[in-house]
């Protein structure tokens, strides 16, 4: 879907933080500039982003971007009202006694060579007790953290998943297609 609709995904993650892409002569987009608060109008809204096996394997320079725009806008100094990223990292940060730009991580996928939570799978199946172990099997299998500051690792971070999760008021997923839906991609 990133292919079709030219990275229109990646757009919608920085817009809502408030982050621009700026185009090199050829078009190719490897910088990122923070929007003022004053020209954006609005808050820095902070997103939890979750990619597919195959999108970490084919976009691993759109990963780079996202952790970058994400570690940007929390990084900002400015007030927790306008900026969720920052408040949300802050909070994280002291209570995981990280910095805060490692608090500040936002991009998540399987780890390396795997593909999937597998949750779809397990409720065809049957094969699940009760909802906390779906919950478990996603945040597992889904909770490796890509971080932009060490290229091409992808770190078991399921404590860190989870306490962004916890700020999440609302989900999306940009499909190009009407014929799947979000329960047939992870």
């Amino acid at each position: 879907d990133n292919i079709k609709t030219y990275g229109e995904s990646l757009a919608q993650v920085l817009m809502l933080l408030g982050v621009r892409p700026i185009a090199d002569a050829i078009g190719r987009v490897n910088k990122l500039e923070v929007i003022p608060l004053e020209e954006l109008g609005r808050p820095r809204i902070d997103v939890v982003v979750s990619c597919s096996g195959v999108f970490r394997d084919l976009f691993i320079n759109q990963m780079a971007l996202m952790d970058r725009a994400v570690k940007m806008a929390a990084e900002q100094d400015e007030p927790a009202e306008m900026n969720f990223v920052r408040k949300h990292a802050l909070e994280q940060a002291e209570e995981m006694g990280v910095s805060v730009r490692e608090a500040a991580t936002r991009v998540f996928s399987n780890s390396a060579g795997s593909y999937s939570a597998n949750v779809g799978l397990a409720i065809e199946n049957g094969g699940w007790e009760g909802e906390q172990q779906l919950q478990e099997q996603f945040v597992n299998r889904k909770g490796f953290a890509f971080n932009s500051d060490r290229p091409g690792q992808m770190d078991a971070a399921q404590d860190s998943f989870k306490a962004a999760l916890k700020t999440v008021d609302c989900t999306f997923q940009n499909l190009d297609s009407s014929e799947i839906s979000l329960t047939d991609v992870s």
